[in-house]
């Protein structure tokens, strides 16, 4: 874990209400598993106070090493980063948090997300990629067409995607998940032929995915969207309900941190 200045190089909307910023500074060391975060300072004041935490993806070119985040509107704290020019110094900490797991014998990698829960999967898909995962299949679910992100990147790296819209502007007019669980009757995976889900999205979504994981006996890893206040562990605001202890702090028996225990959990942990 590291706090690091960072620049802002690029910061422009690439979706309806959807910024791309890219980081550069020194990050030649700076390793993140893709799962993990970074939690973002947002200028020099005291205004916002707390961090903001994001996923990112890590990349490269002639020109240096940079981070790629990408962002909602949502919030006080996003609208102030959506009108920040290039040259702007932010600081951030990490990387942090349990990123997502899987090994070379992975064959066949089902990627699930649902509006900007595809984000945190970008980085996983090119660690499949780069792993020799032979069959990658992505489903991605938005309310519109415009809101759908990296098609076109996916599409050039030869990985099928299977798109759902809400009001059937694109691919099938309906829920992800609902799509997902037609992609899953007509396919023979399990988790005896190497089969892992990967999801991230809305929580009512994870629930009927990891239902499904269930269901078809696959092994599910989900990253999971959460308001966190300082991205270490210490102030318990991201904790989540588990089926079991997954560490020793005996006071909070039954919960994991977000920002410590995931963001990255076994489907089969949470108590959805």
């Amino acid at each position: 874990m590291k706090d690091s200045k960072t620049k802002i190089v690029f910061n422009q909307e690439v979706a309806p209400a959807c910024f791309r910023m890219v980081l550069s500074g020194p990050l030649d060391n700076f390793i993140i598993k893709p799962g993990q975060f970074i939690m973002l300072r947002l200028g020099m004041s005291y205004d916002p106070l707390l961090r903001r935490p994001f996923a990112t993806h890590r990349f490269k070119t002639p020109e240096g090493v940079f981070l790629d985040i990408f962002y909602q509107v949502v919030g006080y704290g996003t609208h102030i980063m959506s009108h920040m020019l290039p040259g702007t110094e932010l600081a951030l900490l990490g990387p942090l948090g349990k990123g997502f797991e899987f090994s070379d014998t992975l064959s066949t990698a089902l990627i699930v997300a649902g509006g900007m829960g595809i984000v945190p999967l970008r980085g996983l898909i090119y660690s499949l990629v780069e792993s020799g995962t032979k069959n990658i299949q992505i489903f991605v679910g938005a309310k519109s067409t415009s809101q759908l992100l990296f098609l076109t990147e996916f599409q050039g790296m030869d990985i099928p995607v299977h798109c759902a819209t809400e009001d059937g502007s694109s691919g099938y007019h309906g829920l992800v998940t609902e799509l997902f669980h037609r992609f899953l009757d007509n396919h023979a995976f399990n988790a005896a032929n190497h089969t892992m889900c990967f999801a991230c999205g809305p929580r009512p979504m994870l629930a009927k995915t990891a239902s499904l994981s269930v269901n078809y006996q696959l092994p599910c890893q989900v990253s999971l969207e959460s308001r966190m206040a300082c991205g270490i562990g210490v102030c318990l605001g991201c904790a989540v309900k588990l089926k079991r202890q997954t560490h020793h702090d005996q006071d909070q028996k039954k919960y994991g941190r977000v920002c410590i225990e995931g963001p990255v959990f076994d489907a089969k942990e949470i108590e959805w």
